[in-house]
């Protein structure tokens, strides 16, 4: 789970933004969690959740989803949340989104045993199935991002993550980062792809089960949601089940008709090393260059 922010202050401001909407909530009744992935505060009270954002470009982002979500209930088979939004469109700080929680468990990985493990698969591969069928130009106009400005957030993501570790590392590892992000970003078979809808978020927290564990009955966590490669979701996913479950997934996902070939498990494997440089980023972000997360972080990567 994100870690709790102890600062008492941000719960008033934020109880006094949902104050319209929610009247009787007080500072008192609110939780408050940094997002891991995300320039984004979330407060929870209740069976409520609410999104705040901490920059222009993570409102953007909010703007997306909330505008996105409403056509993809019921168009995936898992339930996903619908947004409220605040009416304070002009300050993008107080712009809110919020939203009630969906029930579910988390689906761990001691969650998934021999007699429930084919029948998860099938609902994780038959999710993103769906998702990435989703029309791309339906979403374009709905104001996802463009799969330019996802290559774009890859290239500003290199400079980011090479400028953290050059005072951090040494010169042979630097080194390989410098040619790993020159490689990546120069491949054709990278970027030459028919782009897909995709969650880009996976986390074990946000996919949700029933009760007994026998389905996949929710999707949380739609904050990235944006046109790029499908491989993102995968590689995701992999990180948080391992290669057996994930790559069986993947082959199932081919099964039901969605492009499952070797360019696609290349281009996985690329992603699971954008991931860990992004989770350098956001380790240095949150807790500082020098702290133990971003040296677990950087170990990661070699």
């Amino acid at each position: 789970m994100p870690q709790a922010l102890a600062i008492q202050d941000q719960a008033s401001d934020f109880a006094f933004a949902l104050g319209a909407r929610f009247p009787d909530l007080t500072a008192a009744d609110l939780e408050v969690f940094e997002e891991p992935d995300a320039d984004l505060i979330r407060v929870e009270w209740e069976d409520w959740i609410a999104l705040f954002p901490q920059s222009e470009a993570a409102s953007k982002q909010l703007t997306v989803m909330s505008s996105l979500m409403p056509h993809l209930r019921g168009f995936l088979s898992p339930t996903v949340p619908l947004w409220e939004e605040s009416n304070q469109v002009d300050n993008w700080k107080r712009h809110w989104r919020a939203a009630r929680h969906i029930e579910g468990r988390p689906l761990r990985p001691e969650l998934i045993v021999e007699q429930n493990r084919e029948r998860l698969v099938r609902d994780l591969a038959g999710f993103f199935h769906e998702l990435h069928e989703f029309s791309v130009e339906r979403a374009r106009g709905l104001g996802a991002p463009s799969f330019r400005e996802w290559r774009d957030e890859h290239e500003a993501l290199s400079r980011r993550s090479l400028a953290i570790m050059r005072p951090l590392v040494n010169w042979s590892q630097i080194t390989w980062a410098r040619r790993w992000w020159s490689r990546f970003l120069d491949d054709d078979a990278v970027w030459r792809i028919e782009p897909r809808l995709v969650h880009s978020g996976v986390t074990i927290e946000r996919l949700l089960v029933d009760p007994l564990v026998q389905q996949l009955t929710a999707v949380n966590g739609w904050h990235r949601l944006g046109v790029a490669d499908p491989a993102v979701d995968f590689a995701r996913l992999i990180d948080c089940y391992g290669t057996e479950l994930g790559w069986r997934i993947v082959e199932h996902y081919g099964e039901l008709g969605s492009t499952a070939d070797a360019a696609l498990f290349r281009r996985i494997r690329l992603q699971q090393t954008v991931s860990r440089f992004r989770d350098l980023v956001n380790a240095a972000d949150r807790d500082g260059p020098e702290s133990d997360i971003v040296a677990n972080a950087l170990k990661r990567l070699r």
